[in-house]
């Protein structure tokens, strides 16, 4: 465990999880968003930011020199479907670009709860058929997302066997909320050791995304979904985070179904680590892995 990664777990604690505590409602992130992306959304000189639309849904496309236009990563943010967008994730997405040597196209998609479900979910699909029609091999694009961009990830997947559409190559999902029950069981053991969220979030999310909806439904809930002939799949998880069990109970459901499913549950690290990859060796590391699968499951 690195010194940056005990230093930025306190201070997490302290300008996050303290909030939290006070008030564990989910559309706080919005706000806590915004005042961190000034400093998220600066770019190196050698990334290339392109704002665009993908059939009408904001995007912005990152690249770097050498990058190959025959491949795309889709990239959806996370930020409880309520926050976020594709500046706050800019430390994690132009690493993807540069490092994978593909595009990687963040969507801008509609947040709750100006936008109730499935507003969000309808923009991924949108963005997802706007690459296709650009002249992309579907076996040339990569899908992936934090958080609740990891739900829209999988919720996507199940849209597109729906509506007999080709699927990608390859899904990348990071701390992913699959279960809209709140069934797992570290959604209260990882309670204390979670460093941003404590459990009582999970009954703001709902009314914030989705009220009235019944949350088995598997756009809503992905781990209740038919998971049968989705790509092969990495999903990155912190064994302290009360989402844990939403990862590894997914991962698990995936290979029951036959598909190929990479689980890594990684030690010490908080929700989504990999957006404080400028300062924290664990995420470049987690990074790292999430390139050399990337380029393995590329056409």
């Amino acid at each position: 465990m690195s010194l940056q990664l005990t230093l930025i777990d306190l201070l997490i604690r302290w300008q996050i999880k303290r909030r939290f505590r006070k008030n564990p409602d989910v559309n706080l992130l919005r706000p806590l968003m915004l005042q961190m992306e000034p400093r998220s959304s600066k770019l190196p000189a050698v990334i290339d930011c392109q704002p665009l639309e993908l059939g009408g849904i904001p995007a912005e496309r990152l690249s770097a020199p050498e990058t190959r236009a025959d491949a795309a990563f889709l990239y959806i943010h996370g930020g409880g479907f309520v926050a976020g967008s594709p500046r706050t994730h800019r430390p994690l997405t132009w690493r993807l670009a540069k490092e994978i040597g593909v595009p990687v196209y963040a969507i801008d998609y509609r947040l709750a709860p100006e936008h109730l479900f499935p507003a969000g979910l309808d923009d991924c699909v949108t963005a997802y058929r706007a690459l296709i029609a650009r002249g992309l091999s579907p076996k040339s694009i990569l899908v992936g997302g934090d958080s609740a961009g990891g739900n829209l990830t999988l919720a996507l997947v199940l849209r597109l066997k729906a509506e007999g559409l080709p699927l990608p190559a390859a899904l990348i999902c990071l701390s992913p909320a699959t279960d809209m029950t709140g069934s797992g069981a570290s959604l209260e053991s990882n309670a204390e050791t979670d460093a941003i969220f404590v459990p009582e979030i999970m009954h703001s999310l709902m009314p914030a995304y989705c009220p009235g909806a019944a949350p088995e439904n598997p756009y809503l809930s992905p781990l209740f979904g038919d998971l049968s002939g989705f790509p092969s799949t990495l999903i990155q998880v912190g064994e302290r985070e009360i989402l844990r069990d939403d990862a590894v109970r997914m991962a698990a459901a995936l290979k029951a179904a036959g598909a190929a499913a990479t689980l890594e549950v990684w030690p010490k690290v908080w929700h989504v680590w990999h957006l404080n990859a400028d300062m924290l060796p664990e995420a470049r590391e987690a990074i790292a892995h999430i390139v050399r699968f990337a380029r393995q499951h590329l056409d």
